[in-house]
């Protein structure tokens, strides 16, 4: 069936060019063409002129492009090899360029449209260099916005808090030993313990790091030196 409509087409466009010649012969005799072979004419040339703006459109002289976008040839090689636009040979191919600046500005798009910015980083051509680095940009202002939200706390401050409350419960537990012994202090002690470190997991301190040594070492110091003692002073 293809086949046929494909004849079918071929004897219509032999039908058409038959038509126009004749129309052209009777022209150049003086003749009138008939109204059938004046519209096979009239439809020739349109296809004719439709052919011939085509390949001016993908044969655009290199100069006349220079003139159209009102950039030296520096500039435009400059252009090309940077972005990659297709106009590097001695003819610029139109049709191909305009897809290419399309293809540019979709895959471009919401960079584009984003709000100005004073970081020059930020307007330069897609590369996954650039792409990573606004990438942490992105990061970086989403947790400036959860801060002042209020849904973000700073780090080091909330670091400082915690370790007062430590400090004012572990003055409790002095007490604590003092009026009941070693035993109640060191269930205490290993409770704060548990809690700092998770306090330390949660902020980022590393577990067994120097700080927490030396804290153990106190600790266990000050249990040692809290032994309690009998009314006759010893141990």
């Amino acid at each position: 069936m293809a086949k046929r409509k494909a004849a079918a087409e071929s004897a219509s466009d032999r039908i058409e060019r038959q038509l126009a010649a004749g129309a052209l012969r009777k022209v150049q005799a003086g003749a009138m063409p008939s109204s059938q072979e004046r519209a096979a004419l009239k439809r020739l040339e349109k296809a004719q002129e439709a052919q011939r703006r085509w390949d001016y459109y993908r044969t655009c002289p290199k100069k006349d492009y220079r003139e159209m976008s009102g950039r030296s040839a520096h500039v435009l090689i400059d252009q090309a090899k940077r972005y990659g636009m297709p106009i590097a040979g001695r003819t610029v191919d139109l049709a191909a360029l305009l897809k290419w600046l399309h293809d540019f500005l979709a895959t471009n798009s919401t960079r584009l449209n984003a709000p100005d910015s004073d970081d020059p980083m930020m307007a330069g051509v897609a590369s996954p260099a650039l792409e990573r680095y606004r990438d942490e940009r992105a990061k970086l202002a989403r947790l400036e916005r959860l801060q002042k939200e209020g849904l973000l706390l700073p780090r080091d401050p909330m670091h400082q808090l915690h370790g007062k409350m430590a400090a004012v419960i572990r003055s409790s537990g002095d007490k604590l030993l003092r009026d009941f012994g070693e035993e109640a202090y060191a269930i205490l002690t290993e409770a704060l313990d548990d809690v700092q470190r998770e306090v330390d997991r949660a902020f980022g301190d590393t577990p067994g790091s120097e700080a927490g040594d030396d804290g153990s070492r106190d600790r266990r110091k000050r249990r040692r030196r809290a032994v309690p003692r009998d009314e006759a002073g010893r141990a």
